[in-house]
């Protein structure tokens, strides 16, 4: 629990408030010690969160699909639906199962950054990468979404996330003006196929042409930097509120600068990624879905490894509660932005498991499933 007070919240969202929590991003096939199909096993996971989110006043649930591009290199970007993480018939499940539960659904699309013939797209770094080069990932980019588009629009996906996920691209900041008018066209070809709603995320479009062609921006809010060690081990909800409001007013001078529209005709979702561990604020995020090493130079290794730098992480479920509510009152106090919604990105674990194992470390993840913070969260979701 770690050493500070957990503290309940403070007040509540408006009913406008779009209220959403996004799945863990793996699919739980093959955990199953041959006691069910893979299929059902999942299901059965699936069926149960799904009760869980609406026990919690979710209104959207977040899927994470993903899968290596075939071949970078081509001038056609295609993915092999036999490597996509959720099988194409259990994501149409799913997104049924939700429906029926009444949640709407947001897809979101993650981009690896090496294709099936294990060929890597950062031949480049980000300050000499080429305006071609980057051209032309975004138009294999185009592909990618068309085709999640076609498939969001058949299986009725509520939200269509545009803008790919996890991998970070930061080159097309180096060459707004292109990358604003690749990101256009994206958007004309999506909406000639895909009747739902588009979101466009990180890394941050301010550009008014792209933001009044989607029907809300996602913003990631994290406190302020810096925070040091110091200020970890004298943590309140009201010193993080600062660093939080602090945040809040760069993101809307950034948003008066870039776009030249006022925040407060924005439709913007906040978007929370807070681990339970001590140093999550210090820190930011670290791996939490398997083992990696130092030695290693970042690549996974076993649970058995003892170099796994996991297990040397501290468990602390008061740091991801005092974050919560603290950047709850920092949104609910701000009058900059008209808040369009709330969510938690790609951590809500897919069991009521707290203990570290071989199937990752809910204990310090950034899913709010069974801890102090979802306490929290439900009671500023009730309506």
């Amino acid at each position: 629990m770690g050493t500070r007070a957990i503290p309940t919240a403070s007040g509540q969202f408006a009913n406008s408030i779009v209220r959403g929590i996004g799945l863990k991003d793996y699919y739980p096939g093959g955990e199953n010690n041959g006691c069910a199909s893979n299929a059902a096993y999942a299901r059965l996971l699936y069926l149960k969160t799904l009760d869980k989110l609406v026990s919690d006043g979710v209104d959207v649930v977040e899927i994470y699909q993903y899968g290596p591009i075939n071949d970078l290199a081509a001038k056609t970007w295609t993915t092999d639906e036999a490597t996509w993480q959720i099988p194409k018939a259990e994501l149409k499940w799913l997104v049924e199962a939700a429906h029926s539960k009444n949640l709407k659904v947001s897809l979101a699309w993650q981009l690896w950054p090496v294709d099936k013939l294990n060929k890597s797209m950062t031949v480049y770094n980000a300050s000499n990468m080429p305006e071609a080069e980057m051209v032309r990932i975004l138009r294999g980019w185009h592909d990618v979404m068309k085709s999640m588009a076609v498939l969001s629009n058949d299986f009725k996906i509520d939200i269509l996330n545009i803008q790919w996920s996890a991998f970070y691209f930061p080159q097309v900041t180096n060459y707004p003006e292109p990358a604003t008018q690749e990101f256009l066209a994206l958007i004309d070809d999506v909406r000639s196929v895909y009747s739902g709603k588009l979101y466009m995320g990180t890394p941050r479009f301010y550009d008014k042409r792209i933001i009044q062609k989607v029907d809300a921006i996602i913003v990631p809010l994290t406190p302020l930097w810096p925070w040091t060690y110091a200020d970890d081990a004298t943590m309140t909800v009201s010193s993080l509120k600062q660093k939080y409001t602090a945040q809040i007013m760069n993101i809307y001078a950034d948003f008066l600068a870039g776009a030249g529209l006022s925040p407060a005709n924005i439709p913007i979702i906040w978007d929370f990624n807070i681990q339970s561990r001590d140093k999550a604020i210090s820190d930011g995020w670290v791996e939490d879905g398997f083992c990696i090493s130092p030695a290693s130079n970042g690549a996974p290794v076993a649970y058995s490894d003892p170099n796994c730098i996991q297990k040397s992480y501290v468990t602390d479920f008061g740091v991801q509660a005092i974050a919560v509510e603290a950047a709850f009152q920092a949104l609910q106090a701000q009058t900059q932005f008209k808040t369009y919604g709330i969510n938690f990105s790609t951590g809500y674990w897919l069991t009521d498991t707290l203990v570290p194992s071989e199937e990752g470390f809910p204990n310090i993840s950034q899913s709010i499933r069974g801890k102090p913070a979802e306490s929290i969260v439900k009671a500023w979701y009730k309506r």
